[in-house]
């Protein structure tokens, strides 16, 4: 009788690099050091940050109380949990997808999943982080920022007006959009790579402002 097909771990980093590994083992060790079976060369990887393992329910991942989170599909793990094919494991900058053979259907990645995989922006409304090519920004943003950078996330794509933007961060009615403007101009000092030149939070000029977390999809 002919065995069932291995699932396997696809791990994809922002720099391009792509590796296919199949689950072959009872588990699969992940972090920073050299002896992991995937290896993650980043500061915000932990020595033994997590592990794959197979269940009495299938195949799980636990975080192994790693200093900056496990997140499966955007949520911070904690303990441990069962995956479904398709699954997406985030551990600093390693984008890790879960494919089980025995549950795939022909066709493409959902669209939302693949925006997640080429996102170098994300923002964390639970934890009030902020992650660029997934490294966490340091030191974090003031409130302001904060909540006008989140207010683009939830909306990302989109124009957002500066009447918008001044009823969402402000709470009441901004005559003098300079203080808009002003919020903008620090925002991209902290977010951007060029901030003269932005490659996230552009300007939609006589409309308002917009993000884009995956600028060369």
């Amino acid at each position: 009788m002919q065995s069932a097909p291995a699932p396997k771990l696809m791990v994809k980093r922002p720099d391009g690099q792509f590796r296919e590994l199949e689950w072959d083992r009872e588990a699969i060790s992940v972090g920073r050091d050299g002896a992991n079976d995937i290896v993650i060369d980043h500061p915000l990887a932990s020595r033994r940050h997590a592990r794959f393992e197979r269940s009495g329910d299938g195949f799980a991942i636990h975080d192994l109380e790693s200093t900056n989170g496990t997140f499966v599909n955007g949520e911070r793990l904690t303990g441990a949990r069962v995956l479904h094919s398709q699954d997406q494991v985030i551990i600093a900058d390693a984008v890790i997808v879960f494919q089980d053979p025995e549950a795939t259907v022909k066709g493409v990645l959902p669209p939302d999943l693949l925006r997640a995989v080429r996102e170098e922006l994300r923002v964390d409304s639970r934890t009030k982080e902020v992650f660029i090519r997934g490294q966490a920004l340091d030191p974090s943003l003031t409130v302001k920022e904060f909540q006008l950078l989140e207010m683009l996330y939830n909306r990302r794509g989109q124009v957002i007006s500066k009447d918008e933007i001044a009823r969402e961060v402000w709470d009441y009615e901004v005559f003098d959009y300079n203080a808009i403007d002003a919020l903008v101009y620090r925002l991209r000092q902290r977010i951007e790579p060029d901030p003269a030149n932005p490659r996230y939070l552009v300007t939609q000029r006589g409309f308002g402002y917009k993000l884009i977390t995956s600028p060369d999809a």
